[in-house]
């Protein structure tokens, strides 16, 4: 009994990896069949998505583009402006007449784009174009619509309020264009049926009977269509956060795919049921596990016929190793002559055997390789610098000046200690800008005991902006560009400036200098190679570089002119932050 224990327990655990192992090719074989047919209904939907929000953004331009044309039509200034400026009946009434044909003449030219009709409005009149269906505005949407027409001063503006009942409106605000005063004419109110300009494009899917499409604008939804409510619409939106997904909404599941209307920045988001599909994998899956078991079954008479054959030579082997692990002699089986057999457990013996002679041969030389390895490492750390060592030093330069009254030196190595503190004791990738701008501060002593009068340098940055983190070394080695260029190589005097400037969540701070000037596009050369990168030019890429890889491609470096001034500037996303009143010290 005793001697057939090691023999089960082997025998379980490789029954047990057998099972594990067909437990998970057989899951994986699912989740492949499943991952494959939710790609082709991706790659399906997305096609539709592709050429619908292609359609759509067109038409919405071309809509826009009506708006512009009718706003700079030289007609409709003229007739606007007398039915407006006279109080003649009879000028007012062909004034009426010309625009009403204008209007219609436009909403025929644009009705291709799901323009469904149009209505111009100047104080008391009204004047709408001629539909099939003589649609209409509806009188409580005249006041709302015109007040988003005036809110945004002559610019053409979507209202999506009112979407799923009425369908989409543009307003504007149509002004006088011959006076400077731009003095208000009228309202512009263009309407257009989202749903018929969806299906439009639904009809070509080869989907369109399941199809279900949603639009939504910072997460409000703009357009519903049927059968979803906007309840089930807004718990799709929210649980679908990749391209595709399915997603649960009340007792149904959906295949989700999520795409945008180019230049509205509209989340675009269309879906099927998925309740069949799912019910068809779960049966998949019921197929899988039966298989499973039989694999199991035929698995477990396969290993016990197996470790049967072979668990007694392994038992030698193992009873080697104890040998050799105990540092006794290596046991010989004579019954066995495991250098004759040219199988593989015959080889793993005799592997073994001569294992065992060569690690008896390198237990020496490795031993003593690694005693002169250690003392190497000893002597290499006896050569190593503390840097407590080096800050301890300034600081005894440092009252060493004061003691003299030797306040130049005093104030050099002050600024060299920090300097050197913030570079060589920060680890981490980025830190905060008040502890850049602290490095700042010091280099910019040492530069101004160095140049005296011919530096003049100011800091002027925000304090609320002093918390947010950029990336180590990004503002000075441009501070040190500009001295290079502006001082060194010039023997005039020169003013440097660091401000900031907060516009639309965007921290831009610029490091301005006198007595050079950058070539122009010179960070584009740079990329190109057109001029060959080095010192500071590497530095300058390397800047934008790290910029645009952790705030984003939109954010970066940029040098331009401006007058007498070279600029550098870097652009970060702004966050704001709480700052106490002792982090305010670089406000100059």
């Amino acid at each position: 009994m005793l001697h057939n224990l090691p023999l089960k327990k082997k025998f379980y655990a490789i029954l047990l990896l057998c099972i594990l192992i067909i437990s998970s090719m057989s899951f994986i074989s699912i989740s492949i069949v499943s991952w494959s047919y939710k790609k082709l209904l991706y790659q399906s939907i997305a096609a539709y998505l592709s050429y619908s929000t292609a359609e759509i953004s067109s038409q919405l331009k071309n809509i826009n583009t009506m708006a512009d044309l009718f706003l700079a039509d030289a007609n409709v200034q003229n007739n606007l402006i007398q039915l407006k400026d006279t109080s003649n009946q009879a000028l007012q009434t062909t004034a009426y007449q010309n625009l009403y044909n204008i209007l219609n003449d436009y909403y025929y030219n644009f009705q291709r784009n799901q323009l469904h009709y149009m209505e111009l409005i100047q104080g008391n009149f009204s004047i709408r174009t001629t539909t099939l269906k003589n649609q209409t505005l509806p009188l409580k949407l005249r006041q709302p619509l015109s007040q988003y027409a005036l809110a945004h001063g002559g610019a053409s503006f979507w209202v999506t309020d009112y979407s799923n009942e009425y369908g989409l409106f543009l307003v504007r605000q149509l002004r006088r264009a011959k006076l400077t005063d731009l003095d208000h004419l009228g309202i512009l109110i263009a309407n257009i049926k989202l749903d018929t300009m969806i299906d439009s494009g639904k009809r070509l899917s080869g989907l369109h009977k399941d199809l279900s499409c949603m639009l939504f604008e910072n997460d409000n939804p703009v357009f519903v269509s049927s059968p979803l409510s906007i309840e089930i619409a807004d718990s799709i939106n929210k649980q679908l956060t990749g391209d595709y997904s399915v997603v649960s909404a009340g007792d149904h599941q959906y295949f989700a795919v999520k795409g945008w209307i180019p230049d509205f920045k509209w989340d675009y988001i269309c879906v099927i049921p998925y309740d069949n599909i799912g019910r068809s994998l779960n049966v998949a899956k019921s197929a899988c596990l039966i298989m499973i078991g039989t694999s199991i079954i035929l698995s477990f008479l396969l290993c016990s016929c197996l470790i049967r054959s072979i668990t007694r030579h392994f038992d030698n082997l193992v009873t080697k190793m104890k040998a050799f692990g105990d540092s006794k002699p290596i046991p010989t089986f004579t019954m066995y002559n495991y250098g004759a057999r040219m199988d593989e457990l015959g080889l793993l013996h005799t592997q073994f055997d001569c294992m065992v002679l060569e690690v008896e041969k390198l237990i020496q030389s490795n031993y003593v390789n690694e005693l002169l390895k250690k003392e190497a490492e000893l002597k290499a750390l006896e050569y190593q610098i503390n840097p407590h060592f080096l800050y301890n030093t300034l600081e005894s330069v440092n009252w060493r000046a004061k003691a003299i009254n030797a306040t130049d030196i005093s104030s050099m190595m002050e600024s060299l200690g920090t300097l050197l503190r913030i570079t060589l004791e920060t680890k981490e990738a980025s830190y905060t800008l008040q502890k850049e701008l602290e490095l700042i501060q010091s280099y910019m002593t040492i530069q101004k005991i160095r140049f005296e009068e011919r530096l003049d340098y100011s800091i002027s940055v925000s304090p609320s902006c002093f918390l947010m983190c950029i990336p180590k070394l990004t503002i000075q080695p441009l501070v040190e560009n500009a001295i290079q260029y502006g001082l060194e190589e010039n023997a005039e005097k020169c003013s440097i400036s660091i401000t900031s400037q907060l516009k639309d969540s965007v921290l831009s701070i610029y490091i301005k200098n006198t007595g050079s000037q950058f070539v122009d596009c010179l960070l584009e050369k740079l990329r190109d190679s057109k001029i060959i990168p080095n010192g500071l030019g590497i530095g300058l890429l390397n800047i934008d570089k790290r910029l645009k890889l952790t705030f984003g491609p939109e954010y970066g470096l940029c040098l331009y002119n401006e007058g007498d001034l070279a600029i550098a500037g870097i652009s970060i996303p702004y966050e704001e932050e709480e700052v106490s009143d002792a982090e305010t010290d670089y406000c100059r």
